[in-house]
């Protein structure tokens, strides 16, 4: 099973695009592509959307798709297949690279770097910056620093963690928030797509045990600890690349591609250094699907939340047939009036948002049990901004919604209660310690 979720895995977003520019036939790739010729045969292929059917034209799409992989057409596969179908292969990827990792190490502990449990030991690795344990030792404390400024909820959550994965999540939260001011910072106005190859070399160096800063050499230790892959990193930058560029979204299949570049990424970088409960019984692939759900759901709220204040910037992060489908235009938009129309597309768009969280929450009790609290944290506050926008009376564009500083402290003990929860199925142990 995880031999054929790699090969599969290993057709990935970015290699369908480039060999679609190059019309490269798909034979080229014929190993890769036989567990496909088994399993696009079967019913439940068609079912693997986060949405609970597919609609009827999706499914014909995913039928010529079939037809046209099994035929050997990349080219025109690659212009049926969905977002979701596109995004799943690399899901299947990062759920066999964590489950073949967890066949290979004892599942108590992770992978330390040598120096002993909760010490950090100098690196043998061949850096670019050289780092010393007390450097290294500072690098992550400056990544609490701005994890604690910036995402104060979920930092105080991290806090329950154990120090190595507290250490890696903020690791891996300063990379994404560096990589995200790139084009929404300061600096954004001068950031051009070379600057973005760059940033992306540096990421390949960074994998390689090459830091070029202190933050980057807190990442160099966590993806040398846990089972953290490239890939995920890969195609965030590859969503800053899509905002530089495209400012609007014909359908939702383009939306949810651009959700999974910039925030579905964070959820399968995150799994590897959050664990799996031991006691879970879910696959290592319908985890890593929900937390891809809850960077989608996160994201989708983030567009709602903003609306008012993209479309200042000349950006529409909203599906044009859906605006379209409730009587609304571009110039809805920017003309900026809450009209009963504009109620009943928000409706529709704060519902779907919302059934991502639910298939998010399926997945957080899965997680290992000192990892789920900033989760939960970051779910429930995620889940009140929408609440917000509805408070609003759907008046994103002149108000911006939020969750006041009182209602995020309330929803922390909130968190920890659902925390506790244990994966279905384990019960509870009597006090003779027998289930």
């Amino acid at each position: 099973m995880a031999s054929s979720a790699v090969a599969v895995g290993a057709f990935e977003l970015r290699d369908i695009d480039e060999a679609c520019q190059r019309r490269q036939p798909i034979a080229c790739a014929a190993p890769a592509m036989q567990p496909w010729n088994h399993k696009l045969k079967r019913e439940t292929f068609l079912q693997r959307s986060s949405q609970p059917t597919l609609r009827e034209s999706q499914r014909r799409g995913s039928l010529k798709c079939c037809a046209a992989i099994l035929e050997g057409d990349l080219r025109t596969s690659h212009h049926y297949r969905s977002s979701e179908q596109r995004v799943y292969d690399v899901v299947l990827k990062q759920a066999a690279l964590m489950a073949k990792k967890a066949a290979q190490t004892p599942a108590e502990t992770p992978v330390l770097v040598p120096g002993g449990e909760g010490d950090l030991g100098g690196l043998t690795l061949d850096f670019t910056l050289q780092v010393s344990p007390e450097l290294l030792r500072e690098a992550y404390t400056r990544c609490g620093e701005v994890c604690a400024e910036y995402a104060k909820t979920f930092y105080l959550g991290t806090k329950l963690m154990t120090p190595e994965r507290q250490r890696a999540i903020w690791a891996i939260y300063v990379w994404c928030r560096r990589t995200d001011e790139l084009v929404d910072g300061p600096n954004a106005p001068h950031i051009t797509p070379a600057a973005l190859d760059r940033w992306e070399q540096r990421l390949e160096d960074i994998f390689v045990g090459k830091p070029y800063d202190m933050l980057d050499a807190a990442l160099v230790d966590t993806v040398s600890t846990f089972p953290v892959d490239i890939q995920p990193f890969r195609d965030m930058i590859e969503g800053m690349r899509m905002d530089l560029v495209k400012s609007r979204y014909e359908n939702f299949d383009e939306l949810y591609l651009y959700c999974y570049y910039v925030a579905g990424t964070v959820g399968l970088m995150s799994v590897p250094v959050m664990g799996i409960s031991p006691q879970s019984k879910a696959t290592t692939e319908s985890v890593y699907n929900a937390s891809l759900a809850l960077g989608i759901a996160n994201q989708l709220t983030n567009i709602l939340r903003d609306v008012g204040e993209d479309a200042r910037r000349g950006r529409i992060y909203l599906p044009r047939d859906e605006l379209a489908r409730f009587g609304l235009s571009e110039d809805d938009i920017f003309a900026g009036i809450v009209t009963e129309k504009w109620k009943a597309f928000m409706k529709d768009q704060i519902k779907r948002a919302r059934m991502f969280f639910d298939e998010a929450e399926k997945g957080v009790v899965e997680l290992d049990n000192d990892s789920r609290w900033p989760v939960w944290a970051s779910l429930i506050l995620y889940r009140q901004i929408l609440d917000s926008i509805e408070a609003n009376d759907y008046d994103n564009f002149t108000k911006r919604a939020y969750v006041g500083k009182w209602k995020k402290l309330l929803s922390l003990p909130v968190a920890y209660g659902r925390a506790l929860v244990r994966p279905p199925h384990v019960p509870a142990l009597t006090s003779k310690g027998v289930a």
